[in-house]
């Protein structure tokens, strides 16, 4: 048995050795496509930059063609060293191993085909602020499979394509622009008319909002009636390209000054009345008081 075995490691490591300049012929084959795939790669994608200027359309072609130059490199080498047969077999039976692939690797396929539709229909960019299925964050990359996001607290989120395609996909940097709005209630004796003058007038000197482009200007509505107060609802707009600082700190920015200027001219910005009605009539109410020295007193009044 022991005679059997060194015997045929002989036969194969002649066989080996018999065609050592095929191999041979055949990695260095393997590597000049490897290299030529590379250089293809940069020169194409390099001359795309002057035309696109999506970096998530340019990664992903640049990938396909890599690609397509390493199977055209394995196939290569298959035939130099006596596999043709097998290398025909590899391109014929494609069809075949692609159903049986699809059926076993049902979410690796979807995930690479939405990838692919996602890196032609451009739903967004490289740096651009996203958010799908209550996952927000920066676009860092996108594969074959999944696309990488960087939340603003730090996380780094590897979501799957397809969820990018089968859920609604928000963009917030899409067009630099969207719209906030809050809302700030003053008393029913106060003129309505005047107060939202007041607004209008702080809004147009607040500095990094949106104004006086295509009517993107700030406005004010009424918005309800409430229990204390009529409530104005303040709508203006933000650059999106500095997604925090606008969407935190400008916004806060924004009420802090809208507040004090009516404070100012002597607005009245009232709490919530609460009426308390007593349903015992005639029934002495418990009270309980604290004089100076914390000491309770209690009294029936």
């Amino acid at each position: 048995m022991k005679e059997k075995i060194l015997a045929s490691f002989d036969r194969y490591w002649t066989n080996i050795l018999d065609r050592a300049p095929e191999i041979t012929i055949g990695l260095t084959l393997l590597v000049i496509f490897i290299f030529l795939g590379i250089l293809i790669r940069k020169l194409i994608v390099s001359r795309l930059k002057l035309r696109v200027k999506d970096t998530l359309l340019l990664n992903f072609i640049g990938r396909v063609i890599f690609v397509l130059f390493l199977i055209i490199g394995i196939v290569i080498f298959f035939n130099q060293i006596g596999l043709g047969s097998a290398a025909g077999g590899l391109l014929a039976g494609a069809g075949v191993s692609a159903l049986i692939l699809g059926f076993a690797f049902k979410d690796i396929g979807e995930n690479f085909i939405a990838g692919f539709f996602l890196a032609f229909s451009r739903p967004f960019s490289i740096g651009d602020i996203i958010e799908v299925n209550g996952l927000m964050g920066n676009v860092k990359a996108m594969s074959f499979r999944n696309s990488h996001i960087r939340t603003f607290d730090g996380r780094d989120i590897f979501i799957p394509n397809s969820m990018m395609i089968k859920n609604p996909l928000i963009n917030y940097t899409k067009d630099g622009l969207m719209r906030h709005d809050f809302v700030v209630g003053i008393d029913y004796g106060d003129d309505v008319a005047e107060a939202s003058k007041v607004i209008m007038e702080t809004m147009k000197v607040t500095k990094n909002i949106v104004q006086d482009k295509d009517q993107l200007e700030p406005f004010v509505i009424i918005d309800q009636f409430g229990t204390s107060t009529i409530n104005l609802r303040i709508f203006f707009w933000i650059n999106t390209y500095d997604f925090l600082g606008s969407t935190t700190v400008l916004k806060s920015t924004v009420m802090q000054s809208v507040v004090r200027q009516l404070l100012k001219e002597g607005f009245t910005l009232p709490a919530d009345i609460v009426e308390l009605k007593i349903y015992q009539e005639g029934q002495p109410i418990p009270l309980s008081i604290k004089n100076d020295d914390t000491t309770p007193l209690n009294s029936k009044k």
